[in-house]
C-alpha cells in the first residue's frame, strides 16, 4: 500500500511560510507585545494557511497569512482586555475572608493535631514530620536521621496509625 501523496500546493505553501516566519514573528511581537504569544500565533497562522491552501487556491497566500495571523493576534488582544478588565473583580473576590465559624473550627483542627502530635514518641513525630510536611522520602529521612529507610517506614506506620486513633478518639468523645 503507497502512502497518500501529499499535495504540493501544501509543501509550497509550508516553504513559504517558513520563509515569513521570521518577519512575521517580528511583526506579531510589534502587535501582541512578547514574543513567546507572537510564536503561538505565528505557529497557528502556518496552519491556517496551509490548511486553507489544500482546500482553495490562494491568490496571495503570503497576505492570507499576514492576515489570519492579525486576526488571531486581535482575538489574543481581545482576550487580554476582558481578562484584565476582570482582574479587580476577581482579586477582590480572593480578599474575601473566611466566615468566623470557618476559621474557629480551623483553629480548633490545629489545635487537635498539634496536641495529638505532642503525644506521639519524639522519633515518630519526626519522622512524621519529615515525610507529611517537609516532603522527603524514606531513604532521605533514613540518611538525615541515621536510620535505615525500613526503620522509617516502621516508625511512620506506628506515628500514622497511632495519630489517627488519637484524632478519631477526640472526634467520638465530641459527638
Amino acid at each position: 500500500m503507497n502512502a497518500p501523496v501529499r499535495d504540493p500546493r501544501a509543501a509550497t505553501l509550508a516553504a513559504l511560510y517558513r520563509d515569513c516566519y521570521g518577519e512575521l514573528v517580528a511583526y506579531l511581537e510589534r502587535v501582541a507585545g512578547e514574543r513567546a504569544s507572537a510564536e503561538d500565533i505565528a505557529q497557528e497562522a502556518g496552519i491556517r494557511l496551509v490548511e486553507a491552501g489544500e482546500r482553495e487556491v490562494l491568490s496571495n497566500p503570503r497576505a492570507f497569512l499576514f492576515h489570519v495571523a492579525t486576526n488571531l493576534a486581535r482575538d489574543l488582544l481581545r482576550r487580554r482586555v476582558t481578562r484584565d478588565a476582570a482582574l479587580p473583580e476577581l482579586a477582590a473576590m480572593e480578599r474575601i475572608e473566611p466566615a468566623a465559624d470557618a476559621v474557629a473550627a480551623a483553629r480548633q483542627e490545629i489545635e487537635e493535631v498539634s496536641a495529638a502530635l505532642a503525644q506521639l514518641p519524639e522519633r515518630a513525630r519526626e519522622v512524621l514530620l519529615l515525610a507529611r510536611v517537609e516532603g522527603m522520602s524514606h531513604a532521605e529521612i533514613g540518611t538525615r536521621l541515621g536510620i535505615a529507610p525500613k526503620t522509617v517506614e516502621n516508625h511512620l506506620g506506628r506515628a500514622l496509625a497511632r495519630l489517627t486513633a488519637l484524632l478519631g478518639r477526640d472526634k467520638e468523645t465530641r459527638n
